[in-house]
């Protein structure tokens, strides 16, 4: 990847410094955006297997696991969430029952609901002219 240093007038600046931070960086800002993405968009993934978590899963009637569902105890939903799993890799914890897990998704709601707010809504046309009858 070539980048064009030349305009910032600064010699310390070098492009494979620069290559070297983006490439190692970016899998840590991935990781961490693709996270908070997740959270937002609260996406589900159905459990479908015969592991111990999917038995976990499936013991309160929900064949599901929603990504919001990773920031709550494990007292709760019944499994341990590691930082190195990710959102859907958890393991079941034991002698604890999951409990029925309700997450409403009023975070999606609020912050499009502040974007439409500060950013008016999208641009419409209303004609002037009298309709033909």
């Amino acid at each position: 990847m070539g980048f064009e240093l030349d305009i910032f007038e600064d010699k310390l600046l070098q492009g494979d410094y620069l290559e070297w931070l983006i490439d190692t960086q970016s899998v840590d800002i991935q990781t961490h955006f693709g996270r908070l993405w997740d959270y937002y968009a609260n996406p589900k993934v159905e459990t479908t297997g015969s592991g111990a978590t999917d038995r976990k899963v499936n013991e309160s009637g929900r064949c599901y696991v929603q990504a919001q569902e990773y920031g709550l105890p494990a007292r709760i939903t019944g499994l341990m969430h590691t930082s190195q799993a990710g959102i859907f890799g958890a393991r079941p914890v034991n002698q604890v029952q999951r409990k029925e897990v309700v997450i409403e998704n009023d975070i999606a709601w609020r912050v499009n609901a502040a974007v439409d707010f500060l950013f008016g809504k999208p641009i419409t046309f209303v004609s002037k002219s009298p309709d033909e009858p």
